[in-house]
């Protein structure tokens, strides 16, 4: 018979089995997708498999045209009455029908090219696209030369588009806007007229803003980049007669310091006449112009009717010619000389020369004559309509 167990004495260890789970060590992740660096030198050489070229990518489905019906409603568009031309306008007969809103335009028949616009755009029917975009162009550019009361016209019409820099006039595929740049330029300038130059001055930078990445853009062609360029220094120019119109001079000086290329310094003096800084003016550009310019801001009129007399020369046959001979004509106006500066006016009229800057300034000379203004004005309005000028009311101060 075996003897019983012994129990054991005190305290004793009993080894116990490690019942743990070795897990795999984690990887250090290198960002939010958890993929090794290539150029690392501690990553292991590529595999066959890492270097197999990828799958061809699904095509993205085609974006669903802009919806751009709300720029096509009749009530848009303002009536143009024909109460604010001259009457001798209205009897010269209407231009061809056949001819477009383009066409018009470029003849300067303003009004019916601004009307014909209005018409394409709400016809039936509706135009695509581009050509909507060229008809309001068409429309707004119509409406802005024929005067004050016409632009105050296309500065409520242009608010149409609202904000032009959304991304709803955006190509949703590449990014690219859809609306024409000279169109977004103009609506610019019209919604200042509207509201506030210096929302025009922040608008203007943001193209600026988009023009400029366009012009550094290596991936673009040379000629593509140098528009863009021109585009840029044209913005420079604008803010600057942002500037002129906000009356901060100064400012304009500094937006023109900036630019460089054939003319600026010739804008920087026009500034500065305007500021009547006649010294620093003719520092900043020799030219006969503002040398002549220079001498009426600070009254010597003999001297300055000199140097339109000699730019008339030089320039003769040229627009330049016709600029100076208006301007000489108002040193003599301001000299008293009211029957010289008179046939001044009127002998450029005679000879075919029209521009609203000359038949404001005759038609302010036949207000000194005296009573029988009103008369010779509608004999310049029937003069310059025989020209195939177009021009309102305000032009002929009427």
């Amino acid at each position: 018979m075996s003897a019983p167990p012994v129990p054991p004495k005190g305290h004793t260890r009993v080894a116990s089995e490690d019942r743990r789970v070795n897990l795999p060590r984690r990887r250090t992740t290198k960002g939010p997708l958890d993929l090794d660096d290539p150029l690392s030198p501690s990553s292991p050489p590529p595999t066959p498999a890492k270097m197999a070229s990828p799958p061809p990518p699904t095509p993205m489905p085609l974006a669903p045209p802009k919806d751009l019906s709300f720029l096509m409603q009749p009530q848009l568009f303002h009536p143009l009455p024909p109460s604010s031309h001259p009457a001798p306008f209205l009897a010269l007969p209407p231009p061809p029908v056949s001819s477009s809103p383009s066409q018009l335009l470029a003849s300067l028949h303003l009004r019916a090219a601004a009307i014909a616009a209005a018409n394409a755009i709400t016809a039936t029917p509706s135009p695509a696209p581009q050509e909507l975009f060229a008809l309001w162009h068409t429309r707004l550019t119509a409406l802005l030369l024929l005067g004050p009361p016409h632009a105050a016209t296309a500065a409520q019409e242009v608010k149409a588009f609202s904000d032009l820099s959304s991304s709803f006039y955006r190509d949703p595929a590449t990014g690219a806007h859809i609306v024409p740049w000279a169109l977004r330029v103009l609506s610019v300038r019209l919604q200042s007229h509207a509201t506030d130059w210096r929302r025009g001055i922040s608008s203007y930078y943001e193209l600026a803003r988009e023009a400029r990445t366009a012009a550094l853009d290596p991936a673009l062609p040379l000629e593509t980049r140098t528009l863009w360029r021109q585009r840029l220094s044209e913005l420079g120019v604008r803010v600057a007669s942002a500037c002129v119109e906000l009356g901060d001079l100064a400012c304009a000086v500094r937006a023109l310091g900036s630019l460089q290329g054939e003319g600026v310094a010739g804008m920087r003096a026009l500034v500065l006449v305007r500021a009547g800084m006649g010294a620093a003016a003719a520092a900043e550009c020799g030219d006969a112009t503002v040398r002549a310019l220079v001498a009426m801001v600070e009254g010597r009129w003999e001297e300055a009717v000199d140097e339109w007399a000699e730019l008339a020369e030089a320039e003769a046959g040229g627009a330049g010619a016709e600029m100076a001979r208006c301007n000489w004509a108002v040193c003599e106006l301001y000299q008293g000389k009211l029957k010289q500066a008179r046939e001044t006016l009127e002998g450029l009229i005679d000879e075919g020369i029209v521009f609203p800057g000359l038949v404001f300034n005759l038609a302010t000379i036949y207000e000194l004559c005296g009573d029988g203004s009103k008369k010779l004005k509608l004999q310049l309005a029937e003069k310059v309509a025989a020209t195939g000028r177009e021009m309102t009311n305000v032009s002929f101060k009427m």
